[in-house]
């Protein structure tokens, strides 16, 4: 198996308020010769911040870029420890930014093609493959990034999306519509007609294909790495690596390892409700343009 070395951008996305704690442990993440000094990049929408790091970070010749969130505190170590995997990409485990109730940012490994996602539950005990997991703390070689862009045919690796069709070539979407109208208006023979028609709707039907099928938004955060698997690179967690998420006081892993189980046990079944209705619907939509 491919081991992945190599130099790391370390981008950090933000908004106005700053905590100072949190930016003095980035500044003290052990860095190797090579490795860019955190670059602290401030916006009101994460997922731009994010995409301007993407796209600085592949005009250098970094092999890594880690990705941070400036109201989260850093271990010393968290950079070594995760290039240390020489994984393609891998990420820390830590909270979402809530206390109600409190519960891991990361979603179990889901079977190809079956949405929504599932929410983990539990903290494992060793480096894991995982379906999708925050921006906060993430290392992702640019073999990723290239062949998520690949897959994207233009568009930003990091938005909001519905994900309702898969990623399409406009030009020859355009193109196909064009020859249709074209063959309106000429009125050509069957024998040029049928081959004409052929060819525009394989085009069509390569370019226009369903994916999830619905127009709810996607976080940034789950879409690129549902692509990052198709194009053959799965998620890592690392469970040694634990920033806190800072809110009234740092939180992690350990606040949501110390919940009495049964209140555990209440918000996994609730979530669990909810993915279950979620999915139905899912199918029942995906059925319904199958048919249509």
């Amino acid at each position: 198996m491919k081991e992945y070395t190599g130099t790391a951008y370390i981008g950090v996305v933000g908004g106005d308020l700053e905590y100072g704690q949190c930016r003095d442990s980035i500044q003290n993440i052990i860095r190797l010769p090579g490795d860019s000094v955190p670059r602290f990049v401030r916006a009101t929408k994460g997922y731009e911040a994010r995409q301007m790091h993407i796209s600085a970070f592949m005009e250098t010749q970094h092999d890594f870029i880690l990705l941070l969130d400036h109201d989260m505190l850093f271990a010393v170590d968290t950079l070594r420890r995760l290039r240390g995997h020489k994984l393609p990409y891998v990420s820390g485990a830590y909270m979402r930014r809530t206390h109600e109730p409190v519960s891991p940012v990361w979603f179990a490994k889901n079977r190809a093609g079956l949405w929504p996602m599932q929410p983990a539950f539990d903290i494992p005990e060793g480096i894991s493959e995982v379906g999708a997991s925050g921006w906060g703390c993430v290392l992702i070689h640019r073999d990723v990034v290239k062949a998520v862009q690949e897959l994207l045919k233009g568009e930003p690796e990091v938005i909001e999306d519905d994900m309702d069709i898969w990623p399409y070539d406009l030009d020859a979407i355009m193109g196909a519509i064009h020859g249709l109208q074209e063959l309106v208006a000429d009125k050509p023979a069957m024998r040029t007609l049928r081959p004409a028609l052929e060819a525009h709707t394989a085009t069509l039907s390569r370019e226009i294909r369903l994916l999830r099928g619905q127009k709810k938004p996607v976080g940034s955060d789950i879409r690129f790495p549902f692509f990052a698997r198709v194009a053959g690179f799965p998620l890592h967690l690392d469970p040694a690596v634990r920033p806190a998420h800072v809110l009234n006081y740092p939180l992690t892993p350990d606040d949501y390892e110390g919940i009495p189980e049964e209140v555990r046990e209440s918000v996994r079944k609730t979530t669990m409700k909810h993915l279950k209705a979620a999915r139905r619907d899912w199918r029942q939509r995906v059925q319904e343009l199958e048919a249509a």
